[in-house]
Parts: structure tokens; C-alpha cells; sequence
């Protein structure tokens, strides 16, 4: 009987070390969320480096919030088109709606935590 189960016991400690491995690697990796709302105010210009814009999210009780972007930033003018990483994003613009990935950058050092956009769709 111990000859039959050892194949089980085998694969049993080899599944729970495979798991206690799987989660003590580091993940470095990032999803952006995806969000869809109107751009309400844009300021400042790519050139500077402090170009931003308020973004209302079309979930209903989501607040404007304010985020900063930098060139290059991948942008698409049109569905199925192609993107472009220069310059301004041609929909920010007062009353746009536009699709944003927004990615959480944990602070690290003096460096503080934002969330930054990290792609902009300008069609939705």
C-alpha cells in the first residue's frame, strides 16, 4: 500500500513547495487600471514637465482627481489606430472623454507615491 500512495505523497510536497516558492518571489509586475471620465481642466505643457489635467471619472460617486504627465506618453486618436508617444495627447481637452490607465507608484525614499497615467486613449 505505501508503494501506492508514495506517487501522491511525491506530488503533494512537490505542489506545496511549488506554492511556498511562487509566493516568496518578488512581483515587480503592474496592471493599470482602467478609467473612463471627462477631462475637466488641463494646465501647464509637455515642455515644462508639469502638464496635468483634472479627470472626473464617469463612476458616479468617484471624485475629480488631478494627475500629472510626461513625454512621452503612449496615446491613441482612434480605435484600431495607430499610437503615438510625442507631445500632448491631442483629446485633453476641456470636455473630452477619454480612457486613462492609471498605475499606483508606491513612494520610495524622499520620492513620493502618486498615481501617474501611464497611457491615454482618446476615443471611448
Amino acid at each position: 500500500m505505501t508503494q501506492r500512495l508514495r506517487p501522491y505523497l511525491i506530488g503533494a510536497v512537490l505542489l506545496v513547495a511549488g506554492v511556498i516558492v511562487g509566493f516568496s518571489l518578488p512581483s515587480n509586475s503592474v496592471s493599470p487600471k482602467s478609467e473612463i471620465g471627462v477631462v475637466k481642466v488641463v494646465r501647464g505643457s509637455m515642455a515644462g514637465e508639469d502638464a496635468n489635467f483634472l479627470f472626473k471619472p464617469k463612476e458616479a460617486k468617484s471624485k475629480p482627481a488631478r494627475y500629472y504627465i510626461s513625454d512621452p506618453i503612449p496615446w491613441q486618436a482612434k480605435s484600431g489606430g495607430p499610437w503615438s508617444s510625442h507631445g500632448m495627447p491631442a483629446c485633453l481637452k476641456d470636455g473630452a472623454t477619454v480612457t486613462i490607465g492609471v498605475v499606483n507608484v508606491k513612494p520610495l525614499g524622499a520620492a513620493k507615491g502618486k498615481a501617474t497615467v501611464v497611457w491615454v486613449e482618446c476615443y471611448s
